[in-house]
């Protein structure tokens, strides 16, 4: 008798003290420092223990009824060795990341008509992507945004969907994202990015609430201020452009990203991050029958009116989500490459070119550029001490896509 309860009475020992913990994760901070992030349904925030000693975790906001859950914050200081919270060990920072997962786009769509298959991972595999990807073990995961895209309820016997939340609620953002991203939440500090549908007319409350960097008020904000993010002498620019509209100027986005920039560029920012992509391709577009094509959709025209007269020399690279494959694109004139990385889960854009050379977007002509269809994920790992990097592009089940880099201000990839 006793040999059969033992196995139990040490499994009961080995349970988290906080049952109630649903999600914990490390996250960068408005101010460039680490904060773990848990998620409960306990009566209290449990303590955060860092490398052996307690420390109060804060409310960061009450529950409300679209998310009847606790958000219970602290910091992770730099040099941690270990920290736990909730009976969940957290990821604590790495000063200089050099094995870094690159992610985005990743919800399955629901809205009205446009139904994703979110019960099937062959159609909605984000589960599978960050599964995978948290096996590369990486000192960093970038997730460029678009985290909920459940906007609509599911049609009564339609199996795509079926059992699925919908709307900017907890919910929702557990089945979108908490639930199948969790691996990876635990595997690395995350910097993490705000998409267009997380904007206030759509997921910007769970956004607020759940992810963002500025303290929770109980309403949207509609947009939050730049962070940057030191990785070992690489300074990251994480731009808010929620609310960037492709197509025409939001002109009163526009000036306020017009600042946002400019600070960036003051602060000698080498990457910046934005969920929208300055320079794209999503689709050519004959302009009249026989065109030769060679237009383009997938420029930001808010983005690049708000960049447009300043100095962008100093950059090393920028890197956005928002289409949904993976490009890279070279231009004439000597501009910082641009790396779009949107094929975390949600349907795929199809009608982009595999050779994006010659084509102009945002009034730039490409020099050299290319897309890959799939589901999947980057890993990049920083050669030496210097700014490049060795990109492997992977498909959802991690297997190798393409072998690509960023060298000298250059993006390329292997055929």
């Amino acid at each position: 008798m006793l040999r059969r309860l033992l196995p139990a009475f040490l499994a009961a020992l080995s349970l988290p003290t906080y049952a109630g913990t649903l999600s914990a994760w490390s996250q960068y901070g408005a101010d460039g420092t680490v904060e773990a992030r848990v998620i409960t349904d306990d009566a209290a925030c449990p303590a955060l223990t860092i490398d052996g000693l307690d420390r109060p975790m804060s409310l960061r906001q009450q529950p409300t009824d679209a998310f009847a859950v606790k958000l219970c914050v602290g910091s992770i200081p730099a040099g941690t060795k270990k920290a736990s919270a909730g009976g969940a060990d957290l990821p604590v920072p790495v000063a200089r990341p050099r094995h870094i997962v690159l992610l985005g786009d990743t919800g399955c769509r629901l809205k009205g008509a446009t139904v994703q298959n979110c019960n099937d991972e062959t159609f909605w595999p984000f589960h599978r992507v960050a599964a995978n990807a948290a096996k590369e073990h990486p000192d960093l995961v970038i997730h460029v945004g678009d985290f909920l895209y459940r906007e609509t309820p599911c049609a009564a016997g339609d199996n795509r969907c079926a059992g699925s939340p919908f709307g900017d609620n907890w919910p929702t953002w557990n089945a979108d994202f908490f639930t199948p991203g969790a691996d990876l939440l635990k595997s690395s500090v995350w910097v993490i990015e705000r998409g267009n549908h997380e904007d206030c007319k759509r997921a910007g409350l769970g956004w607020t609430t759940l992810l963002g960097r500025a303290p929770a008020t109980g309403a949207c904000l509609r947009r939050e201020a730049p962070m940057f993010v030191d990785i070992g002498g690489i300074k990251l620019a994480v731009l808010d452009d929620n609310d960037a509209i492709d197509e025409e100027v939001n002109q009163s986005a526009a000036d306020e990203l017009r600042k946002n920039i400019a600070a960036a560029f003051a602060a000698h920012a080498d990457w910046t991050v934005t969920h929208h992509p300055f320079r794209g391709v999503s689709k050519l577009v004959k302009t009249e029958k026989g065109g030769d094509g060679k237009k383009v959709d997938g420029g930001n025209a808010t983005l690049l009116a708000a960049l447009d007269g300043q100095d962008e020399s100093g950059l090393t690279l920028m890197l956005s989500g928002h289409i949904h494959n993976f490009q890279i694109e070279n231009y004439a004139k000597p501009l910082a490459p641009q790396l779009i990385n949107g094929e975390g889960g949600d349907n795929l854009d199809t009608k982009v070119p595999a050779k994006l050379t010659g084509l102009v977007s945002g009034g730039q002509t490409i020099k050299s550029g290319m897309s890959l269809p799939g589901f999947g994920y980057v890993v990049i790992d920083r050669i030496g001490d210097s700014q490049d990097w060795n990109i492997t592009v992977k498909a959802a089940d991690g297997s190798l896509m393409r072998h690509c880099s960023l060298k000298s201000r250059q993006l390329s990839c292997e055929k």
